[in-house]
């Protein structure tokens, strides 16, 4: 439903996005060679990438999904938090500081690190692209949804003001103004978030109890939000371990997060970036548990008509009442900071996402179709070529997710397509990347078997669940995100693929030195800065 326009709100989006803007512009002078625009020169300090890879996670997702989803469920829509911040341990300890000693900008740069097989570039871009579409979609239904409720546009033009400004980021910017853009909103939002805690728990004299107590009585659902079995109930802990591991491994599959190891000048960078990443993610998500139950606390028994049917108006409806409610000016300059900075926020998260999916396109698939091996290409030219494909290939991305998110319409939760996302990643991105890093006897068909399975059973299995059941009837699958089911196919899928590779074209030397030498590079950074020219 379109709202009555708030210019308040308006003019402090206007003043956030413009602020972003110049950021964009000013990194353009710096993003004109390949590396400056995939990789933001290399230049990247830990506690900057630190601030950027947070910022990719506290976006719609958490901050405005997730808000609502405890509002409806409770305690098991606090389960996604808590296994977002344990999904950076994979990260910690299997991959970051291996993907920055062996990639160069893409994961398809990891894979094909021992093989240079093309097909291999190619199915991880398209496994890429999906799992970035999913991604597109929650930020831009949570972008329509905010900026119509603050300035009275509708939802389909909506998306299209934040569908271009992602496409501009990207376009002039690259990754040194996207990661600056996330640096500027993970701060401003983090700051935010704070007051909003504190406003919330001051409304209870400060006890957590209270809040709690005050929940229970006007949420629909009653003493059932403190109570484990809203979402999760009807099929038990396997729906629940299912839908924990999405998360929980996903996060070490998903491309946008992964390429920011790349933007670091070391390895040990990479590592303490995500202590910065870790720090601010389990703050913001304390918080965010507190904002899900003060909405339910504070808004009383007409807080679902409020905050739509998906609860992606959670937040910002609970920060208007926090400063006096609608129509004050208390109220207006609260929702005006909120709108802004989650505003910014899904700008910032899919201009990542889209600076990933032009990139893979970019540099993985558009040389595939246009070389041949035989080929005698100048590295440093056919690198300004990349980049240059890559910023038209991000408008292409931009025009195609402004048109299914319209398609899709407004009325789903965002988190649930995260959670998709996530499952993309871990099913078919994951076992790929851990062998190839780690199993001598990993080769260019298990990378394609495995992630072309990984990839297929995902879409499929989802089309069977409820979310996505178009058939009669109740959806054959119970398990709402089934990557139980998904990731030990991807996995068994590429095991069995190297073992059949090898068995057609046998063991060679080569094969077994370029993994000496990725096994060597990977654990001591001894020719890392390869990686410029590999």
């Amino acid at each position: 439903m379109t709202g009555d326009a708030d210019f308040l709100a308006i003019g402090i989006c206007a003043a956030v996005i413009s602020l972003t803007l110049w950021v964009t512009f000013a990194a353009s002078r710096r993003s004109r060679s390949a590396t400056g625009f995939f990789a933001a020169g290399r230049s990247i300090t830990g506690w900057q990438n630190g601030f950027a890879i947070a910022g990719e996670f506290i976006s719609a997702g958490s901050f405005l999904g997730t808000t609502g989803l405890i509002f409806y469920k409770g305690v098991d829509g606090a389960v996604i938090l808590c296994t977002s911040v344990v999904s950076f341990l994979p990260v910690l300890f299997l991959l970051a500081e291996k993907m920055r000693n062996v990639g160069k900008f893409t994961l398809a740069d990891v894979l094909v690190f021992r093989t240079g097989a093309r097909g291999v570039r190619v199915v991880v871009a398209l496994s890429t692209i999906v799992t970035g579409t999913f991604v597109l979609l929650a930020q831009l239904v949570a972008a329509g949804v905010l900026l119509e409720s603050v300035s009275g546009i509708p939802f389909g033009l909506s998306v299209v003001v934040a569908g271009s400004l992602m496409g501009i980021y990207v376009f002039v910017g690259g990754m040194l103004a996207t990661t600056w853009v996330q640096v500027i909103k993970s701060s401003i939002l983090s700051i935010l978030a704070v007051v909003v805690c504190l406003g919330i728990l001051a409304k209870f004299g400060f006890s957590v109890p209270g809040m709690l107590g005050a929940a229970t009585s006007n949420a629909a659902a009653g003493d059932a939000i403190l109570s484990p079995g809203l979402i999760f109930g009807q099929t038990g802990a396997i729906n629940l371990i299912s839908y924990s591991l999405a998360f929980a491994l996903g996060t070490a599959g998903m491309a946008h997060i992964l390429i920011r190891f790349f933007t670091v000048p070391e390895a040990a960078t990479a590592r303490k970036s995500l202590g910065w990443t870790v720090a601010l993610c389990s703050v913001f998500y304390l918080i965010v548990i507190v904002m899900g139950f003060g909405t339910a606390a504070i808004l009383g028994p007409d807080g679902a008509d409020r905050v739509g049917a998906g609860g992606n108006l959670a937040a910002p409806t609970l920060v208007t009442e926090l400063g006096g409610g609608v129509g004050t000016i208390g109220g207006s300059i609260a929702l005006a900071m909120v709108a802004a900075v989650a505003f910014a926020s899904i700008v910032a998260v899919v201009a990542g996402v889209v600076i990933s999916a032009a990139g893979t396109f970019a540099h993985d698939v558009w040389p595939t179709l246009t070389r041949r091996k035989s080929d005698d290409v100048d590295q440093q030219t056919a690198d300004a070529s990349e980049a240059k494909i890559a910023r038209y290939a991000a408008v292409a991305f931009s025009v195609i997710a402004i048109g299914l998110t319209m398609a899709i319409g407004d009325s789903t939760n965002i988190t649930y397509f995260m959670g998709m996302a996530f499952m993309v990643a871990g099913s078919a991105h994951l076992p790929s990347l851990l062998l190839s890093l780690g199993w001598r006897r990993f080769n260019s068909t298990g990378a394609i078997w495995g992630i072309s399975v990984g990839l297929t059973s995902t879409v499929v299995s989802l089309m069977f669940t409820e979310a996505l059941w178009l058939g009669s009837g109740p959806a054959p699958l119970t398990i709402q995100l089934p990557v139980i089911i998904t990731m030990p196919l991807g996995l068994a899928a590429a095991v069995i693929g190297s073992l059949a590779g090898e068995r057609r074209y046998g063991r060679s030397a080569d094969r077994d030195e370029k993994f000496a030498e990725m096994l060597v590079r990977a654990e001591t950074g001894i020719g890392a800065e390869l990686a410029e020219t590999h």
